[in-house]
């Protein structure tokens, strides 16, 4: 082997090691029908989805409602006609859901992108479903062991759950799931949802407020027993994890009634084993997440050369940006807001999104930056939708995480080399900011091609205030002369614009008949010699109003 063989190995090796370690980590469809085994699944037709992660299962049945989403793999209930499968299939796409498993004899099916898994015809849906939910879970267990060093907390859980004979998990004190113990099948749907979505769910997060849990979790040094509140659930017992009077996290047992006196005692004694092993943790992989997140910062900042980019593990592939923070409450002034977003917030948020993105999609980085967190989410080469993959990996961290509920998302890219993404990030900044902004009511995850508007609007405000240029100039500055700044015809002049120039729209949505708002729009004519036949004095009307709505912080 030459020298330039030996060094074009040496380079390969890391990535070659990078992707087995991700396929480990992840279960795609091949590995689970392996796993199960050819006496209850089997593998008909390998589709564009055979090779991706599967992160969760979903039940469907013709006629009756099912929530599909992006790596679940869709039990089939009753779908027996090369129609249902037609039907199914549609309801897949549309939800970009592509592995399905369909009972024997399978229908014919037109679509080759489609992943297909028979099963056998004998089999009971119920085991079907257990046997694919363990197997999920335990690689869930596999992504956290392989992303952090905490694999003795999991031991630990498994101690707990021997010893009180009741599954567990350990949270943070943010509610991200740290880790849990075998026996989970033994558990409740919202135990389930917990651990594949690695985050108790917001509506379960707000009930547990609502009853105040918390509270009295906090005041308390012992453990609390909470009855169920759904007639499906388990009742819980739960004990603050601390040291000192700072709280680490939750240790929470699905019981089945409340524990005895040895339990209790067992109970807390693990609290204070769990809470050395989590200041351990933190510790120990503390300076890791430094340095990672520095690194992140660099290549954000486009400072960072390609051997340093490469030790974040990225692969080559386009790479899109991720900006997040909260949204401005009551002020329109960007910098009071940052100052009011405290390091400790962004930090929590950025700890759970970092938790999310190990169990979903490994090959990314995040870091905290100043009121904002960034994330560096990389995809294959060959993947041609990044920047759609991106906004659905957003819309699904925020849908399934608590402690996002005020916080946006502005994603850009995709950069397509690593020079690209400091420009791709000053762009998402710009986004972030409009996003932000009291006057923009939209989605909380948005793009920056789909936020274009907002951040011209907001630049041309920049511009203007720092040339001193008056909010209002023209017929737009002798119309407020006349009426007001909220005078009714300035108003009435905003709605026109507002409509494109549609009367009847513009009227509707003010309430008044057309020919009330036809006598206005010449009232305007008559007192401000508006033109509206100028292209260019209605254009800079039109952007004036607009100014002055963002200044206003007014939608």
């Amino acid at each position: 082997m030459g020298r330039s063989d030996l060094m074009s190995a040496t380079i390969a090796e890391p990535e070659t090691h990078m992707q087995e370690s991700d396929a480990r980590r992840h279960l795609p469809a091949r590995q689970l029908v392996d796993n199960i085994g050819p006496a209850l699944l089997r593998l008909i037709q390998e589709g564009a989805g055979c090779d991706g992660p599967l992160t969760e299962i979903a039940i469907y049945a013709p006629g009756a409602p099912t929530q599909l989403g992006p790596g679940c793999v869709v039990l089939g209930v009753g779908v027996t006609t090369e129609a249902e499968l037609r039907e199914l299939t549609a309801a897949m796409e549309r939800c970009d859901a592509r592995v399905v498993a369909v009972k024997a004899p399978v229908p014919p099916s037109a679509d080759e992108d489609l992943t297909i898994i028979e099963v056998n015809q004998n089999a009971s849906w119920m085991h079907v479903a257990t046997t694919v939910r363990e197997q999920l879970l335990e690689y869930a267990r596999l992504r956290v062991r392989s992303v952090s060093s905490g694999s003795e907390l999991f031991s630990l859980a498994n101690a707990i759950y021997e010893a009180l004979g009741a599954p567990v998990t350990i949270e943070d004190r943010f509610s991200a799931l740290v880790a849990w113990s075998e026996g989970q099948d033994k558990t409740d749907a919202e135990r389930i949802e917990t651990i594949l979505g690695r985050a108790v769910q917001p509506r379960t997060l707000a009930e547990q407020r609502e009853r105040h849990e918390f509270e009295r979790l906090h005041a308390s040094s012992e453990p609390v027993y909470m009855e169920a509140t759904e007639p499906d659930q388990l009742p819980r017992v739960a004990i603050v994890v601390r040291i000192g009077s700072d709280v680490l996290g939750y240790i929470w047992a699905a019981v089945t009634g409340p524990l005895d006196e040895a339990g209790t005692a067992r109970l807390r004694e693990f609290a204070s084993m769990v809470a050395l092993q989590m200041v351990g943790l933190r510790t120990e992989t503390s300076y890791a997440r430094q340095q990672r997140g520095e690194l992140a910062a660099a290549v954000l900042g486009g400072s960072a050369d390609r051997v340093e980019a490469s030790r974040l593990q990225l692969g080559s592939g386009p790479v899109c940006v991720l900006a997040a923070a909260p949204r401005l409450a009551g002020t329109t002034d960007a910098d009071a807001a940052t100052a009011a977003v405290t390091v400790d917030e962004l930090r929590r948020f950025a700890d759970t999104l970092e938790y999310f993105l190990a169990a979903v999609h490994s090959r990314s980085a995040a870091v905290a930056g100043t009121g904002a967190v960034y994330v560096l989410v990389a995809w294959p080469l060959e993947h041609t939708a990044a920047l759609e993959s991106t906004v659905n990996l957003a819309r699904d961290f925020l849908g399934r995480t608590p402690l996002a509920s005020d916080y946006v998302v502005a994603v850009g890219g995709p950069a397509d080399s690593l020079g690209r993404i400091a420009a791709v990030r000053a762009q998402t900044d710009a986004a972030l900011r409009a996003l932000r902004h009291p006057a923009f009511h939209g989605p909380a995850v948005r793009t920056v091609e789909e936020m274009a508007l907002p951040v011209l609007l907001l630049h041309l405000a920049d511009v203007t205030e720092s040339l001193g240029l008056p909010d209002t100039s023209g017929a737009l500055h002798r119309l407020c002369q006349e009426d007001g700044q909220d005078g009714l015809l300035p108003v009435t002049l905003a709605a026109y614009l507002a409509a494109a120039g549609a009367t009847d729209i513009a009227a509707a949505n003010l309430h008044i008949h057309p020919n009330t708002m036809r006598y206005r729009l010449r009232r305007i004519r008559e007192v401000s010699g508006l033109d509206f036949t100028d292209a260019d004095a209605v254009l800079l009307a039109h952007l004036q109003l607009r100014v002055r709505e963002l200044r206003m912080g007014v939608a």
